[in-house]
């Protein structure tokens, strides 16, 4: 069946995309930047763009080419993004999905591909600078997810680190959940990311701040999400020459799943 996509022509795939009446899709099909995409960071060696060296369905894909940059346990790297501004009242739980392909290294550093920004509790400023937001990422060669405050700093900020290595070589399917709301808690809930289906289970989880503190940490709750932000973003140095697609993006207030078989385990 055809995939329902944000302002752009559905390729045909059996993908389960956009049930969801307040989900948006991009499969980058137009074979260009899509309509209400605006370029974000842009640090060091790298492009940036859509082409067609590879493609999970259809033709094109989103790829961040070529990065390379910085140095491996120091602070500043390559930084490739786009971003895009949600409908108003988009709310406060996002689910989120995209095929990822990595090659041809698992970088050690924070790698993030994608991330979700609200405003804090009580404020109406809408400024990328001011807002507080969840990340997927990679991070020691594994998957990574975060809950930040406004970036600079972005921290301290509530780190899980998965067990689980990145998938290098071959379309894999990250899905995620962000809830902002959480119910009746005091705070927004932790990120959720699942990999082909399967929920990746956190290990290792901190609170990370430069420098370090014993403050304790509380995650600000949301009422709308505002922007998200996908590429690739490297928070320290990169020596290998690595590159990623991303393709069939989609974010919705309910969950999107993979590819039928992929979905719920």
């Amino acid at each position: 069946m055809g995939v329902a996509c944000a302002s752009v022509q559905p390729k045909p795939t059996t993908d389960t995309a956009c049930t969801d009446a307040k989900a948006l899709c991009w499969n980058f099909e137009e074979g260009t930047l899509p309509s209400g995409w605006t370029a974000g960071r842009d640090e060091f060696s790298g492009q940036l763009l859509v082409d067609d060296s590879r493609a999970r369905s259809g033709r094109y894909a989103l790829h961040a080419k070529g990065l390379v940059g910085g140095k491996e346990g120091t602070q500043g790297g390559p930084k490739k993004t786009l971003r895009f501004e949600l409908p108003a009242h988009f709310g406060p739980v996002m689910w989120g999905r995209a095929y990822v392909y990595t090659t041809p290294a698992r970088p050690a550093s924070h790698a993030g591909l994608f991330n979700a920004r609200y405003p804090r509790p009580g404020s109406a400023d809408r400024a990328f600078d001011t807002l507080d937001w969840y990340e997927v990422a990679t991070f020691r060669e594994k998957y990574m997810a975060i809950w930040h405050p406004p970036e600079p700093p972005g921290f301290p900020e509530w780190v899980q680190v998965s067990d689980t290595p990145l998938v290098l070589d071959r379309w894999t399917c990250l899905e995620w959940l962000f809830d902002g709301a959480n119910g009746d808690h005091p705070e927004a809930a932790e990120p959720r990311v699942w990999l082909d289906g399967v929920e990746l289970s956190w290990p290792e989880r901190f609170i990370f701040s430069d420098p370090p503190t014993t403050a304790p940490l509380v995650r600000e709750k949301a009422t709308d999400f505002t922007v998200i932000e996908a590429g690739v973003f490297l928070y320290q140095g990169l020596s290998v020459p690595t590159d990623w697609w991303l393709d069939d993006l989609a974010v919705g207030t309910q969950r999107i799943g993979c590819e039928p078989g992929q979905q719920s385990r």
